[in-house]
């Protein structure tokens, strides 16, 4: 069956690639009804690394059509643009002719407004000895079903690229409310081409505020996250260490407790970057934030690049930091009692509250929200419970019927004042 996935705001960071698929519209009478559209997301430019790495490319599907059943999917992908540069391998659901492969696909959506679908479909690209760095490619992906209108897309590939390695952050503790913090960023250009400037995504939880807002930074924020994506200017060369001209300042507000700083750092124009979530960017007002030269790279003969190389080993260009605040959070649970004779149903409400002045955020993703535990009375009887609670044990009778039962607010940011209810 399908892999499939809905969607829903899982990672600070959300990517915006990736076409709309078309509406599934409704025919008047006697006219010859729309098909169903699944639409492929654009596929991400690849950047090949030296042999014997190889890059695998994906392919990520959407449709606008509920409950849209379509097992007889063919993709067609013609990679035959890619012949000077790499050698190309595909999934074991195609049969091959040369550079152009036939897949066999099934895609199915949920019941929600868009369904995104995985595609069993795969490339591997390994580059060819002597393909110059910069060299690039593209293919073509086309599809057919009889029960849905396949729209597809072209894909590139390119020899060689640059690859930013961000230095470690710095973690801090018993941080004032009132404060402020300064965190330098510094990365260094691992890969085989050079850059042609570097922009950096910075994202502060709640609790920190940036202090600066320069003029060739934008800015934004969800209810919930500050964001900030800066462009300073300057090439980035093999081999250079670089930072930004002045540390990210953050100032500590009175929600900060366990408060964090991600910060994620690639080559200028890298495509696919999180620049997403419908948010409203502004630019700051400020002076020019700057790159400095911490130590010289080399020079080469090979044209910048965009794309970043898959990031290997122990580099990364993503980093997360944690800010911990002196600072409390009023977290508590209220009721009322309730009687029932035997035989009888009797509901047991209550409510949790946060009382701040912090800010809960649980940046696990829900382990470790606050939570209630509920132990039923002996002689007692669990018939019903409300959306935020369960049995502690899912399929487990003896759980579901006598207890206890766990109780969590409906999200994972619980900000002072806000009081879900359980019931």
């Amino acid at each position: 069956m399908r892999r499939r996935s809905l969607t829903g705001p899982a990672a600070v960071f959300m990517s915006a690639a990736g076409l709309a698929a078309a509406l599934l519209g409704t025919a008047p009478a006697g006219a010859v009804t729309t098909q169903p559209v699944i639409t492929l997301d654009t596929p991400a430019p690849v950047a090949l690394a030296a042999a014997p790495a190889t890059a695998d490319v994906s392919f990520d599907f959407q449709t606008k059509a509920k409950n849209l059943k379509a097992y007889d999917a063919t993709l067609t992908v013609d990679a035959r643009g890619l012949s000077k540069i790499a050698k190309v391998t595909f999934s074991d659901n195609c049969t091959v002719k040369g550079l152009v492969a036939t897949c066999s696909e099934m895609f199915e959506s949920a019941s929600s407004p868009t369904t995104h679908m995985g595609a069993v479909t795969r490339l591997t690209l390994t580059p060819l000895k002597g393909a110059a760095l910069g060299a690039s490619g593209t293919y073509k992906v086309t599809g057919h079903s009889a029960h849905a209108q396949i729209v597809g897309g072209t894909g590139q590939a390119e020899v060689g690229g640059p690859s930013f390695g961000l230095d470690a952050l710095t973690d801090h503790t018993g941080l004032k409310v009132g404060s402020t913090v300064g965190e330098p960023v510094r990365f260094t250009n691992v890969g085989n081409r050079p850059a042609k400037g570097v922009q950096t995504v910075l994202a502060a939880s709640p609790g920190l505020d940036f202090a600066d807002h320069y003029a060739n930074c934008k800015y934004a924020y969800n209810g919930t996250i500050h964001f900030a994506e800066c462009y300073p200017k300057g090439a980035i060369t093999i081999g250079e260490t670089a930072a930004l001209a002045a540390p990210v300042r953050l100032r500590v507000n009175s929600a900060a407790l366990y408060t964090y700083l991600d910060t994620m750092t690639g080559p200028l124009g890298q495509p696919g970057w999180p620049d997403g979530q419908g948010l409203k960017w502004t630019w700051g007002t400020g002076a020019t934030l700057n790159l400095k030269v911490i130590k010289a790279g080399r020079t080469s003969s090979a044209p910048a690049g965009s794309v970043s190389l898959p990031q290997t080993g122990t580099t990364t260009d993503y980093r997360i930091t944690s800010l911990q605040a002196r600072n409390t959070a009023d977290f508590g649970v209220s009721g009322a009692s309730a009687q029932a004779g035997v035989g009888k149903n009797a509901t047991f409400a209550f409510h949790l509250s946060a009382g701040g002045p912090a800010t809960l955020y649980d940046r696990s993703g829900g382990e470790g929200v606050p939570t209630v535990w509920v132990t039923l009375p002996p002689g007692t009887t669990a018939v019903g419970h409300s959306a935020n609670c369960g049995p502690w044990q899912d399929h487990n009778p003896t759980a579901e019927a006598h207890g206890p039962y766990v109780c969590a607010p409906s999200g994972i940011v619980l900000p002072k004042g806000r009081s879900p209810t359980s019931v």
